[in-house]
């Protein structure tokens, strides 16, 4: 009886420890768990975070591309600067006291790395030549000269507009457009495209009131 006794009271203990040490690997492995759902949580915020940033600098990087305007490699054939051919006259003209407007120029200007118009207008003896950035209508520079050439006006629509003396010098060169301009020269008035065809420089003229077409390469 007593050794019955002993040895119940040994296996209610060693019941005991095994029930105690179960409960503490319990303990041990719902912590475990926890700590790892906790680092993964951590670990998708970081990637959240790192995500949401890559996006802010895409945002921030397309703004600024934006607002830079025209590339210096632009296509004017299919692009154009936020300052229109007609604004940037009537700008010219407060310049050069609304005299006849003989010529406009638009091209990238190397120097001020900037697309840039030049707008020429003679005021009895004296020749404006007015630069103006094309992206925010400002005046860059103002030249003065004394003539006695008497040029005639140009009209940016009547008798040719941009777009059809265009698609004429388009039948005759290819390439990017990188500059442009329509002047009165010795009474003709012509519009000039300059095209870069990989490379090669082609200066097409087109007469807006014959029409003929020249090209020089």
């Amino acid at each position: 009886m007593i050794l019955a006794f002993a040895l119940t009271g040994c296996s209610s203990e060693d019941s005991g420890e095994d029930q105690t040490s179960g409960a503490e690997d319990q303990a041990s492995e719902t912590a475990e768990s926890q700590s790892e759902s906790g680092d993964d949580a951590e670990s998708g915020d970081d990637d959240a975070s790192s995500d949401d940033g890559a996006e802010d600098a895409k945002s921030q990087d397309s703004t600024t591309s934006g607002s830079s305007g025209l590339a210096s490699d632009a296509d004017l054939s299919k692009e154009s600067p936020s300052v229109t051919p007609k604004d940037a006259i009537a700008t010219a003209k407060k310049e050069g006291k609304d005299g006849t407007v003989h010529g406009i120029e638009l091209d990238f200007d190397e120097r001020d790395k900037a697309w840039q118009y030049e707008v020429k207008i003679i005021n009895t003896t004296t020749d404006f030549d007015v630069e103006i950035d094309a992206e925010t209508g400002d005046v860059v520079d103002v030249e003065k000269d004394s003539t006695d050439d008497k040029e005639k006006a140009i009209d940016l629509n009547d008798p040719m507009t941009f777009d059809e003396a265009l698609t004429l010098a388009q039948d005759k060169a290819s390439g990017r457009l990188e500059g442009w301009k329509l002047e009165s020269d010795d009474g003709r008035i012509e519009y000039q495209f300059d095209f870069d065809d990989k490379g090669q420089e082609i200066e097409v003229s087109v007469d807006v009131e014959s029409k003929n077409v020249t090209v020089d390469d």
